[in-house]
């Protein structure tokens, strides 16, 4: 009887990480793309230095005037639209991998931030948001 060796390990650890990644996206925050339905979700970024909370997120192809961007509570709202570069309705595609149509991220700001200090540019695709750290908000509780 013939053997067959097949190997499975680096399917399944990269199954185990696809199935993590999906279930923290749609447990990680209210309003996640999940359950609110839309077709897709920007990948971004957070980081910090010493004055400031920057976010970075990856919307090539989405035009200024179609995004919304707010502060809510803790939370940064980004919704927007991407629309095709040409009408597809029409078109035989050979492969189609970009992802198109209305998209909403909620991310959880991880510090309390000052709403005189923030900004929002748009540069080859990448959406840069500055916000300004609020260092007075920290509250000392005395124990007595």
């Amino acid at each position: 009887m013939p053997v067959i060796k097949i190997t499975v390990s680096k399917d399944l650890r990269s199954l185990k990480r696809d199935f993590h990644q999906m279930i923290d996206e749609m447990f990680r925050l209210p309003h996640s793309h999940l359950m609110s339905g839309m077709a897709w979700m920007p990948a971004m970024d957070i980081y910090e230095d010493n004055k400031f909370i920057y976010v970075v997120a990856d919307i090539a192809g989405v035009d200024a005037d179609s995004l919304e961007l707010a502060i809510e509570g803790q939370f940064l709202r980004l919704a927007g639209t991407r629309r095709p570069p040409v009408a597809t309705q029409s078109k035989r595609f050979f492969q189609m991998e970009v992802e198109y149509g209305p998209f909403e991220r909620v991310i959880r700001i991880p510090l309390a931030v000052r709403q005189e200090e923030i900004e929002a540019c748009l540069e080859n695709g990448l959406l840069l948001v500055r916000l300004g750290k609020d260092h007075q908000q920290k509250v000392t509780i005395k124990v007595g």
